[in-house]
């Protein structure tokens, strides 16, 4: 109260100015200046600042010349600093040196309807601006450099470790590592420009409907001029339906006035996003510091719905409505389009297949979703090679900093693989504790088989029915799926198969008798001199139709197998890595421990790195004089990608992540089967689920199955099927999925039987 006192007396003396009363307002925690809102006896409002920080106040008297020397050019108003008695434009108050400057009347822009006619002035006022910025050199300004300036975006990933909602994290670290790859080396070379660089939507003034003026220049640097615009794009986007369609009047007007060139605007998505990123990296900053004021944190919840709807939202669709507000044509991709399906006709087989009547050209991905070149976002429920994430920052940057340093063969001695190895081998039992990389699940198979059969000295392998191991020839011959299929050859003479253990519309049932089964067709392989080297089997059978394996039915067989030196060999590529949720293996829901595992495609989150995890005795047996080397497995490129991958998991707790969205969204599922009888069961544990549909007369629907997931398609949702007859929905999207996108799934698929969709 005393110091507002003096400050009134101080007014009083220096300008004549008769307060009435005195309000200061919040300021940013990142700066020290004091400021107060001026009411005087005759009417009129003042701001008063005071800067008790010398630095401060170079820049304070550096932007008053800046804004006194452009207000006379500029159709609206920026603050104005009033001159004291003397003449001078600061005065000595008892906190500081200090200034006054006119009020500006009006609301923020926030607050009043963001009409795209106000958005198209907004541009226009934004472009006049900088046109009158233009060629103003101010040596203090073009030496600053503070994180809110977007060309200084890489200097928020150092402030990622603040923000503690994994998802929010995962996609402020996207878009920042997009901004470092594919915009800041081409910053350097656009036009440049003292910029306001905070046009947010406080620092924007509306009267009467139209743009007033723009406050506060404390933010000022000597930026790409485009950068002006992406802040101005960013704050207006927020808060809207279609953030992408309500800003286009804006840029539209900022082009008219002060047009860009093309290169500029390419740039303007990432610059908008990278924008949003650093506020909410500054205030998970600060909230972390313990600040936790309005001022500080209004704009955090809009930007983080901002750039949730960003990841959902195709680049290409924005790019191309940006570029046409520019006055740029953005040009069509049909005749790429043409060109690949021609190419795919022309030089590759035809066995090698497309998905979807329609196939779906994709030019990217984030996460959960992927983008093709119409501009079209698709939610990704069936892709699980992609384990944490389409394009996850974090398995990105390891691979491109790894290939920058070396990438070799197992022939030398490298940190990358053995600290691969051991991290890997914490998550599995005592006991299997032998690791080798391969690049593929295929080349997992192949070598598992050839470990069991050199252990054993036998040339034959029990395997299970509807089962999937790969597609080499080795792998093929281990696959029910493949070799009882279209075009297969039928069981190889050294194969013995044993049924499916499934409880719907199984033999039996429990896993009990199926185990018993299992035995007896061992048995009387036994007595006419044939034993298997091993049993080669999945947890859960994804080309069986996504059929977990009846309980019970590894832990009384594997006694057996035990007892006649027949090896479990578990094929773990489609259900490791956390995907069930509770369990981060699958072998681990059974309460058992096999003698081979075989790991692959989730591994390095879409980079061709697998492994074969066994036990000494296996391994130790292996070693017959015969080299074991793969040109790829085990490089230290594989293995920083699949280290990446286990550290996103543990990060983004995604095997938590896929218990609780894989437990929603079968719940989900459940509600529907009360529904709809097309549904005839649901099954699956975590992110790895079926949804097997039938007919009236209680057969497989293929049919319906397959109009289904092309429906899907066309209101951009991935499904695939799978089983013995296609008529089963296979669930097994990347980690990272959303409850929010279990019930758009689910919401679909409902439409869909209901005879809406």
């Amino acid at each position: 109260m005393i110091l507002q006192m003096a400050a009134i007396n101080e007014l009083k003396e220096h300008y004549n100015i008769d307060v009435s009363e005195l309000k200061k307002l919040p300021g940013d925690v990142d700066y020290r200046n004091i400021k107060y809102e001026v009411a005087a006896k005759e009417g009129e409002k003042y701001i008063l600042k005071i800067f008790p920080d010398k630095d401060e106040l170079d820049l304070a008297i550096e932007e008053t010349w800046l804004c006194n020397r452009i207000a006379p050019l500029l159709s609206f108003k920026v603050p104005l600093t009033l001159t004291c008695k003397n003449d001078e434009l600061f005065f000595s108050s008892s906190e500081g040196p200090a200034k006054i400057l006119h009020f500006i009347e009006g609301d923020f822009i926030m607050n009043v309807e963001q009409t795209p006619a106000l958005l198209y002035e907004l541009g226009e006022k934004t472009g006049e601006m900088l046109h009158a910025l233009k060629g103003i050199n101010s040596p203090l300004i073009r030496s600053r450099k503070i994180f809110w300036d977007i060309q200084n975006a890489e200097l928020s990933f150092n402030r990622l470790q603040f923000i503690r909602e994994d998802e929010t994290r995962r996609k402020v670290h996207y878009f920042l590592d997009r901004f470092s790859q594919f915009v800041a080396p081409k910053l350097r070379f656009m036009r440049h420009s003292i910029i306001h660089g905070d046009l947010n939507d406080h620092n924007i003034l509306v009267k009467d409907g139209r743009v007033e003026g723009f406050i506060d220049f404390g933010d000022s640097t000597y930026s790409p001029v485009v950068s002006e615009l992406a802040v101005a794009c960013a704050y207006m986007m927020m808060d809207k339906s279609d953030p992408v369609e309500d800003v286009l009047p804006l840029i539209n007007g900022f082009c008219r006035v002060y047009p860009l060139e093309r290169e500029e605007i390419e740039a303007l998505p990432e610059m908008v996003a990278a924008r949003l990123c650093i506020s909410l990296c500054n205030s998970a900053e600060k909230r972390d510091s313990g600040v936790d004021n309005e001022y500080v944190l209004i704009s955090e919840e809009p930007a983080r719905e901002l750039i949730d709807k960003l990841i959902e939202i195709n680049p290409l669709r924005i790019k191309e409505r940006f570029l046409e507000a520019g006055g740029f044509d953005f040009g069509s991709m049909r005749n790429r389009r043409e060109r690949i399906l021609s190419v795919r006709k022309k030089n590759t087989g035809s066995s090698l297949s497309l998905t979807y009547r329609k196939p779906v050209y994709m030019t990217g991905a984030a996460f959960q979703y992927m983008y093709d070149e119409n501009g079209s976002a698709f939610l990704d429920t069936c892709n699980n090679i992609p384990h944490v994430g389409h394009c996850h920052p974090v398995v990105s940057e390891a691979v491109s900093k790894q290939s920058r340093i070396l990438n070799t063969n197992t022939r030398y001695l490298y940190d990358t693989m053995a600290d691969y190895i051991e991290r890997l081998l914490e998550y599995f039992p005592p006991g299997l504790d032998r690791v080798f990389m391969v690049n593929s699940g295929s080349a997992a198979t192949d070598l598992a088989v050839r470990m069991a059969q050199t252990f054993s000295g036998r040339g034959h392998m029990a395997v299970m029915e509807h089962g999937y191991h790969g597609n080499t020839l080795t792998a093929i011959n281990m696959s029910s799926y493949k070799f009882d299929g279209k075009g297969g050859g039928g069981k190889p003479h050294n194969v013995i198969k044993l049924p499916l253990p499934k409880l719907f519309r199984g033999k039996y049932a429990t896993g009990e008798e199926y185990a018993e089964e299992a035995k007896a067709i061992l048995e009387e392989g036994k007595q006419k001199g044939v034993m298997p080297a091993g049993l080669i089997a999945e947890t859960v059978s994804g080309c069986g139709g996504q059929v977990p394996v009846a309980p019970g039915y590894f832990k009384i067989l594997q006694p057996y197998l035990k007892e006649n030196e027949i090896l479990t060999v578990i094929d773990e590529v489609q259900t490791g890595f956390g995907r069930l949720g509770e369990y981060f293996w699958g072998f681990g829901m059974h309460g058992i421990i096999p003698d081979i595992v075989i790991l692959g495609k989730p591994m390095g989150n879409g980079f061709p790195v697998a492994a074969v995890v066994t036990t000494g005795e296996v391994s130790a047996a292996f070693n017959t004089g015969m080299e074991f080397f793969s040109s790829f497995g085990g490089s230290t490129l594989s293995c920083k990608a699949a280290g990446a991958v286990l550290d996103v998991i543990e990060a983004e707790n995604l095997r938590g992540n896929a218990g609780k969205v894989g437990t929603f969204l079968k719940g989900e599922l459940l509600k529907l089967q009360k529904i709809h009888h097309v549904i005839a069961d649901v099954r699956g544990e975590g992110l790895f689920l079926g949804v097997e549909l039938e007919d009236e007369k209680g057969n497989p629907d293929t049919k319906t199955s397959s109009l289904l997931i092309n429906r899907l398609r066309d209101k951009n949702v991935l499904a695939s099927t799978d089983g013995p007859f296609n008529n089963v929905i296979k669930i097994k999207p990347p980690m990272c999925f959303t409850e929010k996108n279990a019930a758009h799934f689910a919401g679909m698929l409902d439409e869909f039987f209901s005879g809406s969709g």
